[in-house]
């Protein structure tokens, strides 16, 4: 029992020692790989609420090391599962409908949260004169408690303003969500890809597997993605945002999103991924 005791406590060590050293690969990777990969680009994280907000966290801190105009977190909140009159009621006014029928609520939000994702992130022919703001809908969501927002650190102000054009955005998924991804965050894809691939990388961590894993918990965002003939055309996708090659290949996925012209790949380890990492530009 003794030398049982012994070798666990070794093992635990080593354990400690080896997540010690992966924090701070990730770190300094960041710091020595990122800088200007983003400078200046505008990106926005969208995540739902019950999700860890270390998965945000992260990205944020990666977008950060790569210069990024980090505008902000959107968390869709579990308001919108609509399981109340409350709620249906103030999502009819926040879209300004008059209807409680909870199916074309939720569609017509799919549409409208699209339209501003689109409209960000569009290129135009010329270049955009129309300072950042805060689009009406997102102000009345907000307002309503179906929507909440994240700053990044050091940020003015308290709301997310969006650019007239050129937005990235990166889609966080994870266990416990309050919401499933086909409730707001898959409609909202499909709609806003209509017209052809979108600077969007959508990420998460692996699922759990195992007699313990519970499926209705786990993350559904990437499966989904890539089981969807279209949408996996259109977006990229990393299923491993816990492992380090996760996270980098999240930021790289999310510098090939060039609006406009992005590139689409999907990564990680799981059923549907290409690679680990995105390619070198041009290397197939």
């Amino acid at each position: 029992l003794d030398r049982a005791r012994e070798r666990n406590d070794e093992q635990q060590r080593r354990l400690g020692a080896f997540e010690d050293e992966a924090e701070q690969l990730d770190a300094q990777l960041g710091e020595r790989l990122y800088t200007g990969e983003l400078q200046d680009d505008p990106v926005l994280v969208v995540s739902t609420r019950g999700i860890d907000e270390q998965w945000v966290d992260g990205v944020m801190t990666s977008l950060a090391q790569a210069d990024a105009d980090v505008v902000g977190a959107w968390w869709l909140t579990e308001r919108l599962v609509l399981d109340d009159e409350s709620e249906v009621g103030d999502l009819s006014a926040a879209l300004e409908l008059s209807t409680d029928d909870t199916d074309r609520l939720s569609r017509n939000l799919a549409v409208q949260l699209a339209d501003v994702l689109y409209g960000a992130a569009d290129v135009p022919d010329a270049p955009a004169l129309t300072a950042p703001a805060e689009p009406a809908l997102l102000a009345r969501l907000r307002e309503a408690g179906f929507v909440e927002y994240q700053l990044p650190e050091g940020a003015e102000g308290d709301v997310v303003r969006l650019p007239a054009s050129g937005l990235r955005i990166v889609v966080v998924d994870g266990p416990d969500a309050a919401l499933p991804a086909g409730a707001v965050v898959m409609p909202v894809l499909t709609d806003m890809t209509t017209d052809g691939p979108m600077p969007v990388v959508a990420t998460e961590p692996t699922p759990a597997t195992g007699s313990d894993a519970d499926e209705a918990t786990q993350p559904q965002l990437v499966a989904a993605v890539r089981d969807d003939d279209t949408l996996s055309q259109r977006l990229s996708t990393v299923d491993d945002l816990d492992r380090v090659s996760g996270r980098v290949a999240t930021m790289l996925a999310l510098v090939d999103a060039v609006p406009g012209g992005p590139t689409i790949g999907h990564y990680g380890t799981g059923d549907g991924a290409d690679r680990l990492l995105p390619p070198v530009a041009g290397g197939g």
